[in-house]
Formats: C-alpha cells, sequence, structure tokens
C-alpha cells in the first residue's frame, strides 16, 4: 500500500500534467513490451515493437527491470519533449546516480556493469544511456506519440473537468480504481509498504498511456511528488469496441456509446459523430445509461455533455 499523506496546503496545490510525458511513457512501454498484462490495448503495438527493439533498447532494458523497483533517475520531472528528457537524465548529480542504482541492487535486481559504472562516475557510460533512451524513444514511442498525446488528453480532460466541479475532494475520489480517498490520506494499491508525505509540496497527477493497473511515484520521498497512473482506453490501433460481453448486455450501439464516453466525455453531436449514428440515436442511448446511473450529464453553454461514473466504469471493466 502506497500512502500519500495532504495537508490542507496541499491540496491547494494539486495539479495534473499538461501533456504526455515522454519519460514516463519511454518507461511505462517497455514494461508493456515484456509484460504479458494488457494484451488487448497493446497487444498489436507489442508485436511491432519488439521486432524493432534494438542494441540500445536492450541495454535500456538491461537498466530496467520488467518488475519491481526503476531507478528514479530515468524518470526527471516535468520533460516536454525526448530531448528535455534525455538532457536531464545527462544532468542528474553524481550523488542521486549512485543513490538510485544502489537502491537498484538493493532490491535484489541484477545490476549490469555497465551500470555500475555509471554510479561509479563514467560519463562515457551515461552517455552511451542516453543515447540508448533517445534510439529506443525513437523505434517503439515516437511513431504513436501524437495519438499517445491524444488519448492522454482525454483523459486529462476529465480529471480538470472532476477538478473543477468538485475541487481536489472530488478530483482525489475519482483518480483511478485502485486509489482510495480517505482524508488527509490518499490510498494507492501498491507492490510494497511506502509512505509519502508532501508536507505542502502538492502533488502532479501524470496519466500515462501505456501505464496499466497499479499507479506509481518516485522511491526518493525528495523528488517532486508524482502519481502516474493508467488511463481507461480501447486498443490504439483499431476503433474502440466494447467486449462481447458488454455487447451481450447493453446491445452493441449502446455498448459503443458507453465506452467511447469513457474514453473522453462528449456532447451529444460529437457522441454521435464518433460512433457514427444519429444525433437523435445518440442523445436515446445517452439517456438510457444515464437512468441506469452508468454515465452523468451536465449543461456546458449550449451543449450537455456526457461523462461516465464509477459504476460505468466498473461496468466496462466487468464486460
Amino acid at each position: 500500500m502506497l500512502k500519500i499523506h495532504f495537508t490542507d496546503a496541499d491540496l491547494e496545490r494539486v495539479t495534473i500534467a499538461a501533456d504526455a510525458d515522454p519519460m514516463w511513457e519511454l518507461l511505462t512501454s517497455s514494461y508493456r513490451i515484456r509484460r504479458p498484462e494488457g494484451e488487448v490495448l497493446f497487444g498489436h503495438w507489442r508485436r511491432e515493437s519488439r521486432s524493432a527493439v534494438s542494441e540500445a533498447g536492450r541495454l535500456l532494458m538491461s537498466a530496467v527491470p520488467a518488475y519491481g523497483y526503476c531507478p528514479d533517475f530515468l524518470t526527471p520531472a516535468g520533460t516536454r519533449s525526448i530531448g528535455d528528457g534525455v538532457a536531464a537524465v545527462l544532468a542528474t548529480p553524481e550523488r542521486a546516480l549512485t543513490a538510485d542504482i544502489a537502491e537498484l541492487a538493493t532490491q535484489g535486481a541484477r545490476v549490469p556493469s555497465w551500470l555500475r559504472r555509471v554510479a561509479d562516475g563514467d560519463a562515457w557510460q551515461l552517455r552511451r544511456l542516453g543515447v540508448a533512451l533517445h534510439d529506443y524513444y525513437q523505434q517503439c514511442v515516437a511513431s504513436t506519440w501524437s495519438r499517445i498525446r491524444q488519448v492522454v488528453a482525454h483523459d486529462r480532460l476529465r480529471l480538470r473537468s472532476n477538478l473543477s466541479r468538485g475541487g481536489p475532494q472530488l478530483l482525489l475520489s475519482t483518480l483511478h480504481p485502485d486509489i482510495t480517498w480517505t482524508p488527509p490520506v490518499l490510498r494507492v494499491r501498491f507492490p510494497v509498504e511506502q509512505d509519502l508525505h508532501l508536507n505542502g509540496r502538492g502533488l502532479r497527477v501524470i496519466p500515462t498511456f501505456f501505464g496499466h493497473g497499479t499507479p506509481t511515484t518516485y522511491k526518493d520521498p525528495a523528488m517532486s511528488p508524482v502519481l502516474v497512473q493508467s488511463l481507461l482506453h480501447q486498443r490504439f490501433d483499431h476503433d474502440a469496441e466494447p467486449g462481447s460481453s458488454l455487447a451481450a448486455l447493453l446491445g452493441r450501439t449502446r455498448a459503443r456509446v458507453l465506452v467511447r464516453i469513457a474514453i473522453s466525455q462528449c456532447n451529444t453531436g460529437k457522441l454521435a459523430e464518433l460512433i457514427n449514428i444519429s444525433p437523435a440515436t445518440a442523445s436515446q442511448h445517452a439517456s438510457v445509461l444515464r437512468a441506469s446511473g452508468l454515465i452523468t450529464s451536465y449543461r456546458a453553454g449550449k451543449e450537455q455533455v456526457h461523462e461516465v461514473t464509477e459504476l460505468g466504469l466498473s461496468v466496462i471493466r466487468a464486460g
């Protein structure tokens, strides 16, 4: 269990990342290549990416175990491009490199000899890691970057809507199925016991496209506090389609409507366009879903905007 402890000052400083984070997407994508989870979401990308992983990618993955602790310095805070991210990694203070790589060994991971040399201050090996990060990104992430940004932006709209409508209390209550808000503590299902005291620093929420399952954060409590979480989305190489059980329960069109609203809140006209149905039909399906408690709707100017409820998300996950 990860317990994140808030003060009143922290509640006023909860923010949502302004864009997809290239370093967190790079890291989580390296998990998706090696882990079996999420086949329905990432299977096509995984098969293509495995064939594209070069020596640089294998070097990177030798520093990042498929499960467990990953060195904090590989995901520097607040980077907006792969160039910024790699530059930040290369600028990591030597003491932080040494501490993070020592933590990797403490966690029982095999530390390759080249990474031990990074911990010892070998600048050439660190530059080699920077090249590996850049090359892996170009080979496995860059081709889907625009799609990553689009899907993350949709989830960011959901988070911002909850923040604007109900403040940090509503946002923290609706972040992720594995997160429970019991003021003043945010409890996150986590593989180890860890406490993070924010102490007025606030918390930045980072939705990730390649994230899957348990949210995560830095091991080092002195780093800028973040909560990195997966988002609900469908296979990105095909149109979003509901599972067969969900379609059998609701009917295929209504199930598609629910899944589309879960991907991103939208008004009735946009919903009709995305599903390729008439606005009247979209409105009818939305009315039934709203009456069933699977979505809610609110007015935004002249438009009615629909968003999924926790019950709706539970139904989707079960289907």
